[in-house]
């Protein structure tokens, strides 16, 4: 299968889910298996240098702007929060991070 094949499965995969997870569904199961399945499906059969990289700092972004709030101009680190944060929610940061370089990359070349 050429590789702009596999690039447009995955953009249809991916709009889909997020299509998904911002109108149709609220159920954390369900997100859960999709944002899985569709992190395995590109670090599958579509990954480049340095998008493990990407990847990872989408979700430790992700990790840190919710464990920090601002409140009276003061910054506040709440860590226990980690544990409420549902496992898609990082993952969507992590792909979306690696989406975002992937379009940029096509649109330059």
């Amino acid at each position: 299968m050429k590789k702009e094949n596999l690039i447009l499965i995955f953009y249809i995969l991916y709009f889909s889910w997020l299509f998904l997870i911002t109108y149709l569904t609220s159920e954390t199961r369900t997100l859960e298996y999709i944002s899985i399945g569709i992190v395995l499906f590109y670090f599958t059969l579509l990954r480049e240098k340095g998008d493990f990289f990407w990847f990872w700092l989408g979700v430790i972004i992700s990790l840190v702007g919710t464990s920090f709030t601002l409140t009276n101009w003061k910054l506040e680190v709440d860590v226990q929060i980690l544990t409420l944060i549902p496992i898609w929610l990082p993952l969507a940061w992590g792909i979306t991070l690696v989406a975002l370089r992937k379009l940029y990359i096509i649109v330059t070349r």
